[in-house]
């Protein structure tokens, strides 16, 4: 019932910090003396520079409000204002404030040159310009800004990222509170509202006939539309998508003229629009209804991800508004969707969250027969482990796509950068925690997202721990997480094969990996083998079927009676 058949990314915007490292800088050359600004702009292209000219003051203002510009080339003498009076509004605007400012000027003494720099210039330069100088100061500070411009944008990722997290962890612990169904509506509604900016939203369900649809909860809607329409099932938008499970996505006056009647377009005016099922164990229970957006931006691929997740726990919600689904189940949901739509960017099928969670799984339950991790391993430390092994590498949200999906090796500074995901999840899940200090998995989900790269012997990272001071379940995701990355094909490898991954890992028996762990991998690998195999890349991965294998495996080991 996915709103798109493949999420690519957890964060949309990670497009764009792809975007702004692959385009060339912009310049923007503010001169009014022809000549002049022909040979600066001459020295910039050559270096693959896109050029924007300006040869007055009210010009350059404008475009550097409107584009912001990676870099100024600004001339002292223009015809309206000052060079330097422009420089002073350039830094006075929050928008502007930070863009490089390479001030050109025929006059060479200290106060011209003082006067510059106090206005703004981060450097000056006296004309006739050389163009190499030129050229040199302009690579290095536009540098500088782009790479603060990057920062900016992955921390507003995360931002976001964590902001829409919250929001669905508030959500499953309201629904989780709750059996009365107008609060379950009224909450749905209200988080769909925050994380899609709509103004008017409602929700329909079916009557007690099961032969049409009413709204039963509504935001921005007048009363007497909320009283008055009733839609047959099997008929309108409304009702097909009740009737199928399919949503629909209205971006057009023209697809909404196609697709709606004049009731539907009373009630859903404003684009875009999207009408989803709300689905609980393959059963529609209601259809969720967005529009009239602010701003009119289309829906991003993230949102419908997002919206996903939340029309499947409020569809649960209302299933089981009598009956009570159990709180740990919805909020497990969560975040084990969530992984799927981070490991979506570098892992087409997502099966790679399955594979690792049973593999550890399976290593745990066997290890648990040893005495020395007999206590350690109880039911409650393979029920967190089963959820929050699926969340280990979500500190990628934060990683640009020019580095996480680079085909060939990476350079020192990229994989210091690719690094910084293990403190970047672990910080994620620590502001989640602030909502929920309970949760034994998230707490586990912290440490395995901040510690499965650290090795045994000390060498790894973020923290370069070793041994034991390594916690268990991060030493466990660690083993699983490299068996699947050394037999599956990514982005800059092939998949090698079972033998030689079993070969890599009991080499690595106590430097890299736990000697226990190792141990028992060892006299599990034929079963390891066989999983991987079963759960090859073939299609788009099934999270029932993780659940199902899962709950087997935990019922087996005698973990299922928590």
């Amino acid at each position: 019932m996915n709103l798109a058949p493949a999420i690519p990314e957890i964060a949309a915007l990670s497009n764009g910090e792809a975007a702004l490292a692959l385009a060339p800088p912009t310049v923007l050359i503010v001169d009014d003396d022809p000549a002049a600004q022909k040979l600066s702009q001459f020295a910039l292209e050559r270096l693959g520079w896109q050029i924007e000219l300006a040869s007055t003051a009210r010009a350059a203002l404008e475009f550097c409000y409107d584009a912001i510009p990676d870099l100024i080339v600004l001339d002292v003498q223009l015809p309206d204002q000052s060079g330097l009076a422009v420089a002073e509004k350039i830094r006075k605007a929050p928008k502007t404030e930070l863009i490089p400012i390479v001030m050109l000027s025929a006059c060479d003494s200290p106060e011209e040159i003082k006067a510059g720099l106090a206005a703004g210039a981060d450097a000056y330069l006296t004309k006739p310009i050389d163009p190499e100088e030129l050229s040199l100061r302009v690579k290095s500070l536009s540098r500088l800004h782009r790479t603060w411009r990057e920062l900016q944008q992955g921390r507003g990722v995360l931002g976001e990222q964590t902001r829409i997290l919250g929001l669905l962890l508030d959500l499953t612990a309201a629904l989780a509170r709750t059996e009365k169904l107008d609060m379950i509506l009224r909450h749905t509604i209200n988080a769909a509202a925050d994380i899609t900016f709509c103004r008017r939203i409602s929700i329909m369900l079916p009557d007690r006939e099961n032969n049409s649809l009413y709204i039963a909860s509504s935001l921005g809607l007048d009363q007497q539309i909320k009283e008055n329409v009733r839609v047959k099932i099997g008929e309108s938008i409304a009702g097909r998508i009740f009737e199928s499970g399919e949503p629909i996505l209205i971006n057009t006056q023209e697809e909404a003229r196609l697709l709606l009647d004049d009731d539907e377009m009373r009630m859903l005016h404003g684009l875009p629009m999207l009408s989803t099922p709300l689905c609980a164990s393959e059963k529609v229970v209601g259809v969720l209804n967005l529009t009239e957006r602010f701003q009119e931006t289309p829906f991003t691929s993230n949102e419908i991800g997002f919206l996903n997740l939340l029309t499947n726990y409020a569809a649960s919600a209302i299933q089981n508004v009598r009956t009570r689904i159990a709180r740990d189940e919805a909020r497990d949901s969560v975040v084990f969707a969530l992984a799927k739509l981070a490991e979506h960017r570098d892992d087409d099928t997502g099966k790679h969250l399955d594979r690792v969670t049973l593999f550890c799984l399976k290593l745990a339950g066997e290890l648990r027969k040893k005495p020395a991790f007999a206590t350690h391993i109880t039911h409650e430390f393979m029920w967190n482990l089963k959820r929050a092994a699926p969340l280990h590498d979500i500190g990628k949200v934060a990683i640009p796509d020019a580095i996480l999906l680079k085909p060939g090796r990476l350079s020192e500074e990229e994989m210091a950068v690719m690094r910084r995901h293990t403190s970047i999840g672990a910080e994620t899940i620590r502001s989640l925690l602030e909502r929920a200090p309970d949760s034994g998995f998230l707490r586990m989900a912290e440490e395995i997202a901040e510690c499965h790269h650290e090795w045994f012997d000390g060498s790894g990272y973020p923290k370069k721990l070793a041994a034991e001071d390594i916690p268990l379940s991060a030493r466990i995701v660690a083993l699983a997480d490299v068996y699947d990355a050394l037999t599956t094909e990514r982005v800059y490898k092939n998949a090698m094969s079972h033998r030689k991954a079993v070969q890599i890992i009991s080499e690595e028996r106590g430097t890299h990996f736990d000697p226990a762990i190792v141990d028992v991998f060892l006299k599990l690998e034929p079963e390891f083998e066989r999983m991987s195999r079963e759960m090859a890349d073939e299609g788009p991965a099934n999270p029932r079927e993780l659940a199902r294998s899962s709950s087997e495996l935990l019922e087996s080991l005698g973990a299922s009676g928590r």
